[in-house]
This record gives structure tokens, C-alpha cells and sequence, in this order.
């Protein structure tokens, strides 16, 4: 009878920590990543794609997977492939094609300047972008779209090289994908990227969301304006951005004590060396479009707020005319879910570890995505590495680089692969 007592409680142990280790390993791993992108898939897709023949062009746009697809070859082709990974979409807007400007002057799309001919050898780039599945921060989702395009381009048209390129969220897309390369990249650049410290770049949209409803608060009271918080914007609001209805509201917000944004600018820690005052308005716009747009997006995909300013002290200098106490005091505080915050780091964060030379290229006074996150990736890599290529430029902007700094950087990225 004592020995049956003694197995039956070893078997409730057993139980027992065989239920913890189940809850711990579901609840602590959810939303991984796929391990490997079949191939077989992306072989029977790529039978979608039309042939090439030396000397022909082909321009071919088409949906795969729920994916729309663009491949451009040109005449001159070089027998390399850059794979474009897009910036940020707001959740809102349809699935399209990337037509990004890159170089605002002249107006030049991602895809003219890669296809570019090569001034040495008249011979040009092959391109290829996806829309993703989804829109937001669907890095999860662009990751398995762009190894899925690798693979495709690989097995249909066979080039010497594939490189992967991304821009803004997209550098974040070709960093990750990079990691887990799956022997189809070559190299990688990356424009501008939040690939240092996500979290840090969650908590620098969020202190700026704060702060502008505590700086703007009787300015938004009079127009009758809800922006929301880090935890939930309303869908009213998002809606009216959309629709451009937002814009003149706010202009006008900004525009009724003109000495506030620059006091805001200065204790959210918004980079603004370089830029006329003129231009402040402007800088606020591009933040507040992720925190009007993003927010809800980003609390969905790591299933609570990802942001906890509980314990932090906002502070300033001279010659901005802010109580501080009161600021402290009276500002919104969030306490974050530190589940959310787990998945944020498993979702967004890089490990500093590309399986392939990168070149990186950051402009300093970054206001979107600013400079410390080059920063904080180059501390997470091996400084050994001589296959990884910092590239800054000291100016204002959010991926401010000219036609020539993005070609020298293209050729830096292919010199690395030889």
C-alpha cells in the first residue's frame, strides 16, 4: 500500500511539471517564426513567373500567396537580383505594391534608382519586391514573404547573386531575414533601420504621444481632439488621418503657442540639429502618424501595450519654460505588459548576427528612427566582423541620403559578397 501511495504521488509530479513545462513552453514561445520556407512551395510558384531570354526585358506583376509580386529585368541585365523590403504601412491602407521615393530630388522610386544602368558597364540591376500579406509592423509575415520571393527568383531565374535591401521598417525586415537567411542572400544593406533596440523605439514613440497630449492638453481640449495613448487610439482618429482631415486640426494645435514644440521636441529627445524651426511641424507629423496609426496595431500583435513610462522622469533644460514637477505629476502613466514587452523582444529585436555582410547607412539626425539604434546594433555584433559596413551621414531626415550615397553604398554591399 505505501509503495502504491509512493507511485501515485510521483506520478501527480510528473503531472504536474510536465502541465508547467507545456504552459511555459506555449506561453512563452507563441508566435514563433517558421524555421525554413519550403522550397517545394516556392518552386511550384515560380512556374507563375515568365521566362528570360537574354536582351528581353520583363516586367511581371502578379499575386502569389496573397502576396502581390513585382519582378523587373532589365535589357542590360547584370545577372544580380536586389530584393526590396518596404517601410512601414499604416494597417489601414490596402495591400499594394512598394512605390517608395527614396531620393525626393529628383523624385526617384526604389526601383528606378536599382535599375539604374552602371555608368562602367551600361548593365543594370534585376529587381523584385512583395507587398507582404499584411500591412503594420508585420515583420513576422514580411519575413516569410521575402524568403518565400528569394526562393522563387532563385529557382526561376538562377542569377549569380541575390541581395536583400530595406528601408525604415523594411531594414528591420532585411535584418531579421538576414538572420535566418536560409543560404538564399547574398548581402544586405540596410537604409535607416530601427534594428538596434525596438522596444527603446516603442518607448521613444510612446514618450512622444505623452508628452504631446500633456504639452497640447488645453490646446486639444479646445478643438474638441482625442489623440488617444500608447495603450489605444480611437478609430475615429486613425480614420481622420487617413483621410487627411486630421492634419490642419493639429497644424493648428502646434501653431497656437509656437514656443511649446520646440520644448516638446527637446524633452521627448527628437533629434533636431540641422533643421530650420520652420520645419519642427513637420518633424512632429512624422512621429505622431506611428502613434496615431501604429499604436492599436502594435498592442494587437503583442497582445497587450508594449510601452511603461511608470517610472520615468521626464526632464529638460533651459531655455524651455516647462514645470517640470507638474509635468511629472500630471502626464500620463502607462504600465506596460510584460508579456507584450516579451514579444516585442522575440518578434522585433535582432541578435546582431547576420549570416551575410550588411551594409548599414544612418543618417545622424534621424528623427524617426535616430541614430542610437546603429548604435546599439553595432554594440550586439562581433566587432571581429570586417563583412559589416557602417556608413553615416552627419544630416537632419529621416533616411536623407542622396542618389550617390545609396549607389556608392549599393557597391560596397556587392564588393563584400566577391
Amino acid at each position: 500500500m505505501k509503495n502504491l501511495k509512493n507511485y501515485a504521488v510521483k506520478i501527480w509530479y510528473i503531472l504536474l511539471l510536465g502541465g508547467m513545462f507545456f504552459f511555459l513552453t506555449t506561453y512563452c514561445t507563441e508566435e514563433p517564426f517558421p524555421e525554413e520556407v519550403q522550397n517545394a512551395p516556392a518552386l511550384k510558384a515560380s512556374r507563375m513567373l515568365p521566362k528570360y531570354q537574354a536582351g528581353e526585358a520583363i516586367h511581371y506583376q502578379g499575386t502569389i500567396n496573397n502576396d502581390i509580386i513585382e519582378i523587373a529585368i532589365p535589357v542590360n541585365w547584370n545577372g544580380y537580383f536586389i530584393v526590396y523590403a518596404h517601410g512601414y504601412v499604416d494597417p489601414t491602407d490596402p495591400i499594394e505594391l512598394p512605390d517608395d521615393v527614396l531620393i525626393p530630388s529628383p523624385p526617384m522610386t526604389v526601383k528606378d534608382l536599382i535599375t539604374l544602368p552602371n555608368p562602367q558597364t551600361g548593365k543594370s540591376f534585376a529587381y523584385a519586391a512583395t507587398s507582404y500579406s499584411q500591412n503594420g509592423f508585420a515583420v513576422k509575415e514580411a519575413i516569410t514573404d521575402i524568403l518565400f520571393l528569394g526562393n522563387m527568383i532563385k529557382a526561376h531565374y538562377k542569377p549569380d547573386k541575390i541581395f536583400l535591401g530595406g528601408v525604415s521598417e523594411g531594414g528591420l525586415v532585411t535584418l531579421k531575414t538576414l538572420e535566418r537567411n536560409q543560404k538564399i542572400f547574398d548581402a544586405g544593406i540596410i537604409v535607416c533601420g530601427p534594428i538596434g533596440d525596438f522596444n527603446r523605439q516603442l518607448q521613444y514613440f510612446g514618450d512622444f504621444h505623452v508628452l504631446f497630449n500633456y504639452i497640447y492638453e488645453d490646446e486639444l481640449n479646445e478643438l474638441g481632439l482625442n489623440l488617444g495613448s500608447p495603450a489605444y487610439v480611437p478609430p475615429v482618429v486613425m480614420q481622420a488621418w487617413s483621410n487627411g482631415d486630421l492634419e490642419l486640426p493639429l497644424l493648428t494645435v502646434i501653431g497656437m503657442h509656437p514656443w511649446k514644440l520646440p520644448a516638446l521636441l527637446h524633452i521627448a529627445k527628437v533629434p533636431v540639429d540641422g533643421v530650420p524651426p520652420g520645419y519642427y511641424p513637420l518633424l512632429a507629423k512624422d512621429i505622431l502618424r506611428f502613434n496615431i496609426m501604429a499604436t492599436n496595431d502594435m498592442v494587437k500583435r503583442v497582445h497587450g501595450v508594449p510601452f511603461n513610462n511608470v517610472d520615468s522622469i521626464y526632464s529638460g533644460v533651459l531655455p524651455y519654460p516647462i514645470n517640470y514637477t507638474d509635468l511629472n505629476e500630471r502626464v500620463m502613466r502607462i504600465s506596460g505588459d510584460k508579456q507584450a514587452l516579451h514579444r516585442v523582444n522575440k518578434l522585433y529585436e535582432s541578435s546582431g548576427s547576420p549570416n551575410v555582410p550588411v551594409v548599414f547607412m544612418h543618417t545622424m539626425g534621424d528623427h524617426v528612427t535616430p541614430i542610437w539604434h546603429l548604435n546599439a546594433f553595432i554594440d550586439k555584433a562581433d566587432p571581429l566582423r570586417t563583412d559589416l559596413v557602417y556608413l553615416t551621414e552627419p544630416v537632419p531626415g529621416h533616411c536623407n541620403f542622396t542618389m550617390q550615397q545609396i549607389l556608392e553604398g549599393i557597391g560596397i554591399m556587392v564588393a563584400l559578397s566577391e
